[in-house]
């Protein structure tokens, strides 16, 4: 049994270490926010994005800019609702929105390590709730391990769930980069 974990944490250790530059990287986080203007009570929301990024050779043709296509999905609950329970349920105790962004990543070094920024556009969805939605993201990349901040905001044209026609939620997020 020692020796399994032994070869196991050996085998991600290497892997870490390795410094292959790939093309293209699938980005998963898991983010936590809150909705600042919103009628309702202010709990935690907590959501996640699946991202697409890939080395910009279109645009400015550099090695370090990345495109990103990105879907987050984020839930925030108030009253007596819950994180998980508040899901696709009939109750009217979150406001949850699925916002499908394209991006252009800023890099210091590529993706691996460094600081970067990415703004991003796209659309919010919620139950009887369209908007447009600006999300940009800053942060820090080490290993292809991220920490960063992020700040929702959406603008639409009839009231949500936070009885608002617009919304604004910053908060942090935790992402891995795997790349392909």
């Amino acid at each position: 049994m020692k020796k399994v974990v032994f070869t196991l944490l050996f085998t991600i250790l290497i892997l870490m270490s390795a410094k292959a530059q790939y093309n293209n990287y699938i980005r998963l986080s898991g983010d936590i926010g809150i909705v600042t203007n919103s009628e309702r009570d202010k709990k935690f929301g907590v959501g996640g994005t699946v991202t697409w990024l890939t080395v910009d050779n279109m645009l400015s043709k550099n090695e370090f800019n990345y495109i990103s296509l990105s879907v987050k999905g984020f839930n925030n609950p108030y009253g007596e609702g819950k994180i998980l329970s508040s899901i696709l349920n009939d109750a009217d105790d979150a406001f949850n929105y699925i916002m499908p962004l394209v991006g252009y990543r800023f890099t210091q070094r590529g993706i691996e390590d460094g600081l970067f920024i990415e703004p991003r556009i796209g659309a919010a969805f919620g139950a009887s709730y369209t908007a447009f939605a600006f999300s940009p993201l800053a942060g820090y990349s080490f290993q292809n391990l991220e920490l960063s901040i992020f700040l929702d905001t959406a603008f639409g044209s009839k009231n949500s769930a936070i009885h608002k026609k617009s919304f604004v939620t910053p908060g942090v997020s935790i992402a891995y980069n795997l790349g392909l």
